[in-house]
C-alpha cells in the first residue's frame, strides 16, 4: 500500500513532463515476466533501490536525473532496459528484495543486472554493477558497466600491481557492490593482516567486515549479533561508536528481541545531549519497522529543535519524518516547512528539505486535505 502511494505521488508530480527514465510496471507476481523480457532482448535490468519520499540522495537522483525530462543521456542509455524502482525500507518491497536475494548498502543503490535463461530471481542474474548513492559520475558508471567494464577485475589488477591497503579496500568494495559477501569478507581479513594498519584503522575495518557483508548484504542479523559480541570483546573501547550502537540496536530489533532492544536503546541513546547521537536515534526510530520507538522519538525530536538551535533545520526535518510515519501529515508539513525556513539558501540539505515538504504536500492533496 505504501509503495503504491509513494510511486503514485511521484507520478503525479511529473504529469506535465516525461521522465528521463521509463520505469517498468511490476509486482512480485509479474517479476518473472520482466526478467523474461530482459533475457529475450539480451538486455539489462536496472534496479533502483530508493526512498524518494525522504532520502536525500534519492530525492537528488530523482530530480536531477531519473525524472528529469532534460536528462537525454540516461534516457537513451536505458531505453531498452527494464528499469525497476523498489523501496528499500518500506514493506512489501523490503521483503520482496530479501526474497529476490538482493542486498544493498543503503539508499539509493542502483543495481545493473544481466539475467540469463533459467534465472528465477533477480538475485540469480549476474550483477554487473552497483552504484551506492548518487555520485557525480553516476551516468558514466552505468555506461561503463553496460559496455563491459568489470569493477572486480579492475580492482584485482590494482591489488596485483600495488598490493597496498587502498587497493585492497577498493577490491572489498567492488565485491560488496557485486553483492558477493564472502569474497568481501576474505579481503577484509587480508586487510587486517597488514602490519601498516594503525590500531584505529584495524578497529574500523574489523567492524566494517561485519556491518557491510553480514548486515547490509546478507541481512543475517542473528549472525551480526554474534559477530558484534566477539568484536566488542576484542575492542571494548569501540562499543561507544555510533555505527556499532546503531548496528546492534537494529539487529536486536530485526531479530524480534524487543525487550533487549528497548533496554539497549535506552542505555546508549537515552539522555544523550550529543546532536549526532540524538539524530541517529531519531533515524533509527523512523526506520524501525515495528513503530515501537515512534512516540518517544517524536517527543525527543521536538525537544532537539530547542536544544540544538544551530541545527534546527536538521531536527525539524527529523521531526517531520517521524510525524509523517505516524500519519500526522499536517504536522509533518509544518515541520518540513520549518526545516526549509531554518535552512539558509546555501544549506547543503535545503534541496532535501524542500523535497520532503513537496512530497508531504502531495500526500495531503491526495488525502483531500
Amino acid at each position: 500500500m505504501l509503495r503504491a502511494l509513494v510511486l503514485s505521488l511521484l507520478l503525479t508530480a511529473s504529469v506535465t513532463a516525461t521522465a528521463a527514465v521509463r520505469f517498468a510496471e511490476w509486482t512480485p507476481e509479474t517479476i518473472g515476466a520482466v526478467m523474461a523480457r530482459a533475457t529475450a532482448a539480451d538486455s539489462y535490468i536496472m534496479v533502483v533501490i530508493t526512498q524518494p519520499d525522504w532520502c536525500p540522495g534519492c530525492i537528488q537522483l530523482d530530480n536531477e536525473l531519473l525524472r528529469n525530462p532534460q536528462a537525454a543521456g540516461i534516457a537513451a542509455l536505458t531505453a531498452d532496459w527494464q528499469v525497476l524502482e523498489i523501496l528499500g525500507y518500506d514493506e512489501p518491497d523490503a521483503s520482496f528484495l530479501a526474497a529476490q536475494g538482493l542486498g544493498f548498502l543503503g539508499t539509493p543503490t542502483t543495481l545493473l543486472l544481466r539475467p540469463a535463461p533459467g534465472d528465477q530471481r533477480l538475485g540469480d542474474a549476474r550483477q554487473v554493477a552497483a552504484i551506492v548513492g548518487y555520485p557525480d559520475d553516476y551516468e558514466d558508471r552505468l555506461r561503463q558497466a553496460a559496455a563491459g567494464y568489470d569493477g572486480i577485475m579492475a580492482a584485482q589488477a590494482a591489488v596485483r600491481e600495488q598490493n597496498d591497503v587502498a587497493a585492497l579496500e577498493t577490491l572489498a568494495q567492488a565485491y560488496l557492490a557485486a553483492g558477493q559477501a564472502d569474497p568481501a569478507r576474505r579481503v577484509f581479513q587480508s586487510l587486517l593482516l597488514r602490519d601498516e594498519l594503525s590500531p584505529e584503522q584495524r578497529l574500523e575495518i574489523s567492524l566494517r567486515a561485519i556491518l557491510q557483508p553480514t548486515q547490509r548484504i546478507e541481512n543475517d542479523h542473528a549472525r551480526v549479533l554474534r559477530e558484534l559480541a566477539e568484536w566488542a570483546g576484542q575492542y571494548p573501547a569501540g562499543t561507544g561508536r555510533q555505527d556499532y550502537m546503531y548496528a546492534k540496536a537494529w539487529a536486536l530489533l530485526a531479530t524480534g528481541q524487543q525487550a533487549a532492544a528497548q533496554a539497549y536503546i535506552g542505555e546508549v541513546y537515552g539522555g544523550s545531549m550529543d546532536a549526532d547521537t540524538v539524530a541517529q536515534y531519531l533515524y533509527l526510530a523512523f526506520r524501525e519497522p515495528t513503530g515501537t520507538l515512534l512516540v518517544p522519538a517524536e517527543a525527543r525530536a521536538r525537544a532537539a529543535v530547542e536544544e540544538f538551535p544551530e541545527q534546527a533545520a536538521r531536527f525539524h526535518s527529523a521531526h517531520g519524518r517521524l510525524l509523517r510515519r505516524m500519519g500526522r501529515l499536517a504536522e509533518a508539513e509544518q515541520a518540513f516547512a520549518s526545516a526549509v525556513a531554518a535552512a539558509g539558501p546555501e544549506h547543503p540539505s535545503l534541496g532535501t528539505y524542500r523535497g520532503q515538504l513537496e512530497f508531504v504536500r502531495r500526500e495531503l492533496a491526495a488525502a483531500g486535505s
